[in-house]
């Protein structure tokens, strides 16, 4: 095919997924740390445009131009058990009597659940514009995301507490979604002597967290407030944070070719804005019963991870089958917290002095000298991730692909900071899936996975009740056990000019 070809295709359908981005930027990705795009075949040695996410030197392995369509349909459930003695206050029955206490115990405690379905698309193209030594790739995606939205409390009392209907998990979560959007720009070289194929890539990410959760002024969970008569006054308030941003983000990767059998890839992602940090700006609206309804300007700080990934495929002589093995770091060790600010507040920052470790002396940490204009600070203190996974392939036909795949994740999150708005648990996947080359311009592939977590009781160790006394980000415990399983049917088409 002619390079005036090549090029004219090419434009074309980058015009179309451009076009596309913000249909994709609506939608809402499922709770993984890290997406799976491509099933089984999306992974650091691959050669389709999953490549511009896991490794942009894959994309000089595919000739022509490949157009890749990839959807996966989630289904998630999850449930968090909390246990009355998490109850920050439990009202007594002598002040209050014994139904309303045992109403305030029900909507306190007791067991949320979650039922959520997603839909997360990957759109990607890439082409070598008729050379052998150079391919270029566009995509859009939410490697990072999630979205949940808990089911009511069946055993609220909403005549005595309006607000407990909304369910065991509102003190974290009601409704909610945190996400980054990526569209990245991939250019990949081929040296012919080396057999070695490198790419480089770059992103604008645009990321959101809008969330819906039940809050009270102190940060506890108390139903009402108790005066010197014996009477109440409902307590309960309600807080909406919607913020966003746009972040730059690169990639680097290889792949070497010892021969035509082996392929060995490196791939690094970087944080969100390369060397880490963001700021989303956006509003928080407070309806809390110290006070008049209010709606104030902030900026939410965080820093998400960036991954190393490392991976091997094998095709030995004679066979109708491939090995492939490949895992990958996330350093989440840099989400350390999510620090809400006034940004009508000059001069504003989230800095902490204490001990050495949060997670073991959380009361030890209080806010600097120039701590100013924090409206709330949630301590995250997440821990590096790894996973790894095994999978194979073997060819029925040269045109029909049958593959399994197994893998483990670590978790996170850990167990002093894990609560019902953001968490992970360590689990096991288990993968099958085939794909079907129906033409030389056309192929489908389907993949089922199943995410099997481990459940997680935080038994008593969570922080948020004594982490930084005194400043604005004492919250209310979240002590539990949780558990969580995940169904994911992934669907892609590719087309080959």
């Amino acid at each position: 095919m002619a390079y005036s070809t090549h090029g004219r295709i090419a434009a074309v359908l980058i015009a179309a997924l451009i076009a596309t981005t913000a249909w994709t930027s609506e939608t809402q990705a499922a709770g993984f740390a890290v997406a799976r795009f491509g099933g089984e075949h999306g992974h650091p040695t691959t050669s389709n445009p999953t490549a511009i996410y896991y490794n942009p030197a894959g994309i000089m392995l595919h000739r022509g131009t490949n157009v890749f369509i990839d959807t996966s349909f989630a289904l998630r459930y999850v449930s968090y058990d909390r246990p009355e003695s998490a109850i920050d206050n439990p009202l007594d029955p002598s002040v209050v009597g014994d139904e309303a206490a045992a109403a305030g115990i029900a909507a306190n405690s007791g067991e949320a659940e979650l039922s959520n379905q997603a839909f997360v698309p990957f759109l990607g193209v890439s082409s070598d514009f008729g050379t052998d030594w150079f391919s270029a790739g566009l995509a859009a995606y939410v490697p990072f995301g999630g979205s949940a939205v808990w089911s009511p409390n069946a055993n609220a009392d909403a005549e005595l507490y309006p607000g407990s209907p909304d369910g065991i998990a509102r003190w974290y979560s009601i409704d909610g979604t945190i996400k980054s959007l990526y569209v990245t720009t991939a250019l990949a070289f081929h040296i012919e002597a080396a057999n070695l194929s490198i790419g480089v890539s770059g992103s604008a990410i645009k990321s959101t967290v809008n969330t819906i959760r039940a809050r009270n002024a102190d940060g506890t969970d108390d139903l009402v407030t108790v005066k010197g008569d014996g009477g109440t006054l409902l307590k309960e308030g309600r807080s909406h944070l919607n913020v966003d941003g746009w972040q730059a983000g690169m990639g680097a990767g290889i792949i070497w070719q010892p021969n035509d059998n082996v392929w060995l890839g490196a791939s690094y992602t970087s944080q969100p804005n390369i060397a880490g940090g963001m700021t989303l700006s956006g509003t928080l609206r407070n309806v809390l019963n110290t006070a008049d309804p209010s709606e104030t300007n902030v900026e939410v700080t965080q820093t998400l991870p960036d991954i190393i990934r490392l991976g091997a495929r094998v095709r030995p002589e004679g066979w109708n089958a491939e090995i492939r093995l490949f895992m990958d770091y996330t350093r989440w060790s840099v989400f350390e917290n999510q620090c809400v600010l006034n940004a009508d507040e000059p001069d504003r920052n989230c800095d902490f002095v204490g001990g050495e470790n949060a997670l073991e002396d959380p009361a030890g940490y209080r806010a600097g000298e120039d701590w100013n204009a924090v409206v709330q600070n949630l301590p995250r203190f997440w821990q590096d991730s790894v996973g790894i996974r095994f999978g194979g392939s073997y060819w029925l036909e040269e045109e029909l692909e049958l593959y399994l795949g197994a893998g483990y994740d670590s978790s996170a999150v850990p167990p002093e900071t894990m609560d019902p708005a953001l968490f992970d648990l360590e689990k096991i996947t288990a993968t099958a899936g085939t794909r079907w080359q129906a033409s030389e311009l056309f192929g489908l592939g389907v993949t089922f996975t199943q995410v099997i977590y481990f459940d997680l009781d935080t038994d008593g160790r969570s922080i948020n009740p004594a982490y930084a006394k005194g400043t604005n980000t004492v919250q209310t415990s979240s002590d539990g056990v949780y558990s969580q399983a995940v169904s994911v049917l992934n669907i892609y088409s590719e087309f080959t000019f």
